[in-house]
C-alpha cells in the first residue's frame, strides 16, 4: 500500500507528466519562491548584522560627553544675588560694570552667589547647538530643576508660504509610490525584528527625577532602556556637571532607540530592484529558450505525424541546429530514411522471394501436366519426375535461405556489439587451415597493430565462412586462399580474402550482392543466390564496406573480396558507454 502511495505522488509530481510549457511555469515559480527566501535571508542578516543602533548610541554618548565637559568649563558661573542693570548679569562684566553702571553714593556693593549652573548660557548652547537634533536635550541643575531643554525650543523664525493651488492631488510618481511602499513596510519589519531584540533586557520605566537624583548620588553615566506609554523603547542617558569634585547639574539626553532606517531600507529595496529585474530577466531568457525547444519539437512532432499518416505528399523539412534538438531531428531522420528503406527492402524482397519460388512452382506444375498425358514414354516420365524432384530439392533450399536470410536480417538489428581486436579475431578462428573435401589451404598475413573494430564476433564470423565457402566452391583442388589483415589508415582496417579460382566478372560486381543473384552454371540448383546479399547486410550493420575488387597479388589471380571496417579507440568507446 505504502509502495502504492509513493507510486501515485511519484506520478502526480513528475514534471515529465505535463507539457513544456507548464515545467517551465513550475521552474519559474520554484526559482521566485528560493529567491524570496534568499531575499527573506538577505535582509535578516542585513537588519541583524546593521550597525545603525549602536553607531547612533556611541555618537549621542559622544554628544553627552561633550555637553558636559562645555558646560563644565563654560556655564558654572557666580552670578550677581541682586542687579541693578541686567548688563551686569556676568561675574566677568564687573570691570564694566563699575565702569558704566552708576550706583548711588556708591552704598550698594555686588553681591554674587555660589559657584552654579548658569540658565542663560546653558540655554543658549543647547538651542544653538542641540536644537535640531533626533534626541532630546534636557539640563538640570544641582537643585532638580530643569533650566534647558532642547524639545521647549523655538528652533525656527522662517515663514513659508505655500500655494495649494500648484499641488497635484492626482499626480501620481509611480516610483516614488513604489519606493515609499517597500521603505515604510522594511521599517515595520525592522522594527519589530529590533523590538524584540532589545525587549529580553528592558529596565523598569523611572521618571527622570529619580535618574537626576541617583546621577547626583553616584556622580556617573546612568544608562536606562524602557518602554514608555506609547510602546515605544525608550533610552534615557545621564551624565554629571562636576567641577572640582561637585555635581553642579546633570545632562540628560532622551530619545527613541529604535527609529526608520531610511538608508538601510534604501539598501534593501536596492537589493530588492535587483531580484525583480533578475527575476524578469530570467523569465525572459525562459521564454525565448522554451520557444526555441518548443518550435523545433512540435516540428518534429507533426513531421512524425505525417509519416505515419502518409498523407504528405512534400519533401518533409526538418529542423537544422547545431544542439541536441538538432542532433534528435538528424537521428529522427536517419531512422526514418532507415525505416524506409527497410520497408522497401521488404517489398523488393518479397517480390523477389515470390518470383524465386515460382519459377520451380512453375516447372513443378508443368511437370504434373505432362505426367498425367498417357502417351508419355518411360524415359521422359523418368526425366519429369527427375526434374520434379530438382524443382522440389530447389523449393526446400529456397525455403532454408529465406529463412536463415530472414533470421539474419532481424538479428543484425537486436545483436550486441563488442569491441574486437581484428588480427586476434582472424588468427583465433583461421590461423590453422579449415578441412574441406578440395584439400584447398588457407593461408593468413595480418600486421603488427592493434585493429579495434566494433562489431558482433559471430556475424563477422558469418560473413568470412561465407565468403571462404563460395571461393572453395569455385576454386580448383590443392588451391590456396589467402586472408589477410591490414591497418589502411587511421580510420579503417582492410581485410582482403583472395583465392586462385576462375575470379568473377567485374562488371557483375554490383550484382552479386543482389538477392538470389547467381552467375554460376554449375550447382545453380544448390546455391540460392544469398550468400553474398546476407554477407552485405552483415557488413553494412558495422557502418563498413564489402565489394569485388581486382587482386593485386600476383599469386592468388582469382575472385578478391575486400571487407573494410572502421576503426574504433577503447577510451572513446568507454567514454561512449559512459
Amino acid at each position: 500500500m505504502a509502495l502504492d502511495t509513493l507510486g501515485v505522488i511519484k506520478r502526480f509530481f513528475s514534471l515529465s507528466s505535463y507539457n513544456l510549457t507548464f515545467q517551465l511555469i513550475i521552474l519559474n515559480l520554484i526559482i521566485l519562491f528560493l529567491g524570496l527566501i534568499f531575499l527573506s535571508y538577505f535582509n535578516f542578516n542585513l537588519i541583524q548584522n546593521n550597525k545603525f543602533i549602536d553607531d547612533r548610541d556611541q555618537s549621542i554618548k559622544i554628544n553627552l560627553s561633550n555637553i558636559a565637559k562645555y558646560l563644565e568649563n563654560t556655564s558654572i558661573l557666580r552670578v550677581p544675588i541682586f542687579q541693578y542693570d541686567y548688563r551686569c548679569r556676568y561675574l566677568e562684566d564687573i570691570d564694566t560694570y563699575k565702569e558704566n553702571c552708576i550706583v548711588a553714593d556708591k552704598t550698594n556693593p555686588i553681591e554674587l552667589s555660589e559657584p552654579e549652573l548658569e540658565k542663560f548660557t546653558t540655554e543658549q548652547f543647547i538651542f544653538q547647538n542641540y536644537g535640531d537634533k533626533d534626541f532630546e536635550t534636557s539640563i538640570y541643575n544641582e537643585n532638580w530643576i530643569k533650566i534647558a531643554d532642547s524639545s521647549n525650543l523655538f528652533l525656527s523664525t522662517d515663514v513659508e508660504e505655500i500655494n495649494l493651488l500648484d499641488s497635484n492631488e492626482n499626480s501620481v510618481n509611480f516610483n516614488n509610490f513604489f519606493e515609499n511602499i517597500y521603505i515604510n513596510n522594511f521599517n515595520l519589519i525592522n522594527n519589530y525584528i529590533l523590538a524584540n531584540k532589545f525587549n529580553k533586557n528592558l529596565d523598569k520605566n523611572v521618571h527622570e527625577i529619580i535618574l537626576i537624583i541617583n546621577t547626583i548620588k553616584d556622580k556617573k553615566i546612568i544608562t536606562k532602556t524602557f518602554k514608555d506609554e506609547n510602546d515605544d523603547i525608550i533610552r534615557i542617558l545621564t551624565s554629571p556637571i562636576i567641577q572640582d569634585n561637585k555635581v553642579y547639574g546633570v545632562v540628560l539626553i532622551k530619545y527613541k532607540l529604535i527609529i526608520n532606517n531610511i538608508e538601510l531600507a534604501k539598501q534593501s529595496l536596492n537589493f530588492f530592484n535587483f531580484f525583480l529585474l533578475f527575476i524578469l530577466v530570467t523569465i525572459l531568457l525562459s521564454y525565448i529558450f522554451l520557444r526555441s525547444l518548443i518550435v523545433p519539437l512540435r516540428q518534429l512532432t507533426n513531421i512524425t505525424v505525417l509519416e505515419r499518416d502518409k498523407t504528405n505528399k512534400k519533401k518533409l523539412i526538418y529542423p537544422l541546429r547545431s544542439d541536441e534538438i538538432g542532433i534528435l531531428s538528424k537521428q529522427i531522420q536517419l531512422m526514418s530514411n532507415e525505416l524506409k528503406s527497410q520497408i522497401n527492402q521488404l517489398e523488393k524482397f518479397s517480390s523477389d522471394v515470390a518470383h524465386e519460388l515460382k519459377n520451380p512452382l512453375t516447372a513443378i506444375k508443368s511437370s504434373i501436366e505432362l505426367l498425367t498425358n498417357k502417351n508419355i514414354s518411360e524415359k521422359n516420365r523418368s526425366i519429369l519426375i527427375n526434374n520434379f524432384n530438382k524443382d522440389i530439392d530447389r523449393m526446400n533450399k529456397l525455403i532454408s535461405d529465406i529463412s536463415h536470410f530472414s533470421k539474419t536480417i532481424a538479428e543484425i538489428e537486436i545483436e550486441n556489439f563488442e569491441l574486437v581486436n581484428m588480427n586476434n579475431f582472424l588468427k583465433e578462428y583461421f590461423s590453422e587451415n579449415l578441412t574441406n573435401k578440395k584439400n584447398i589451404r588457407i593461408f593468413l598475413k595480418t600486421d603488427n597493430n592493434i585493429n579495434l573494430v566494433l562489431l558482433n564476433k559471430d556475424k563477422l564470423l558469418q560473413v568470412m565462412l561465407n565468403l571462404i565457402d563460395n571461393s572453395i566452391s569455385i576454386a580448383e583442388n590443392n588451391s590456396d586462399i589467402l586472408i589477410t589483415s591490414n591497418k589502411k589508415n587511421e580510420h579503417f582496417v582492410e581485410i582482403k580474402i583472395y583465392d586462385q579460382g576462375k575470379g568473377i566478372d567485374l562488371k557483375d560486381k554490383n550484382k552479386i550482392f543482389d538477392r538470389f543473384y547467381t552467375d554460376r552454371t554449375n550447382d545453380r540448383d544448390q546455391h540460392s543466390g544469398l550468400g553474398l546479399s546476407i554477407s552485405y547486410e552483415i557488413i553494412n550493420s558495422f557502418n563498413g564496406l564489402i565489394e569485388l575488387t581486382e587482386s593485386d597479388n600476383l599469386d592468388f589471380r582469382g575472385a578478391c573480396f575486400l571487407i573494410k571496417l572502421p576503426l574504433k579507440s577503447n577510451d572513446n568507446h568507454k567514454r561512449i558507454q559512459s
